[in-house]
């Protein structure tokens, strides 16, 4: 398994640089850079909340891995 730097982009179009744990073509966590902070994917609602949205703001979200 290995991060892989690229951005997530949420439900509602916020658009944020990402680190993606990847384990044979699967997303296994994430982890979203907002200001100084990372946010860790964890709990849905807990995740929404520390970035100032509500879950339904956040999910589905799609992701794209830099080369």
């Amino acid at each position: 398994m290995s991060w892989k730097r690229g951005h997530v982009t949420l439900d509602d179009g916020t658009v944020y640089p990402a680190e993606l744990l990847i384990h044979d073509g699967d997303v296994w966590n994430v982890r979203i850079f907002k200001g100084n902070n990372v946010i860790e994917e964890i709990d849905a609602e807990a995740f929404a909340h520390k970035l100032g949205k509500k879950p339904e703001e956040v999910y589905p979200f799609t992701y794209e891995i830099e080369s």
